[in-house]
């Protein structure tokens, strides 16, 4: 499942160099400027960051948890996005095509995630 960020967020800058897909954006316009998918009606004002879904592969194969969950200062700011359920698989599909020079741990994968 791809995770999202809510309305919580409060712009700190924290989740976006910790992000190894690159799927984190400032601004909504320019996830969308660059072809990338975003949450149903977040960040529509441009006024927090978010996630491009089709980035996003909650750190599997690079971490045991996302990182961006991880470092943001508030908590529950970077959340699963129930409209996007991948499955494990999924996931690492995704990390290996995004990263196809590295070596993508299967076994370095966050509990959080489905199948």
């Amino acid at each position: 499942m791809a995770l999202m960020i809510n309305d919580h967020c409060i712009a700190c800058d924290a989740c976006l160099p910790a992000c190894p897909n690159q799927a984190i954006f400032e601004k909504r316009s320019a996830a969308q400027a660059q072809g990338y998918g975003v949450a149903d009606g977040l960040g529509l004002n441009d006024d927090i960051y978010v996630i491009a879904y089709d980035r996003c592969t909650e750190c599997v194969g690079h971490f045991d948890e996302p990182q961006c969950a991880s470092v943001c200062p508030i908590g529950e700011c970077c959340v699963p996005d129930p409209k996007r359920p991948e499955s494990r698989t999924v996931l690492l599909e995704r990390a290996r095509r995004l990263h196809p020079n590295k070596m993508i741990d299967e076994d370095r994968v966050w509990t959080g995630i489905r199948g």
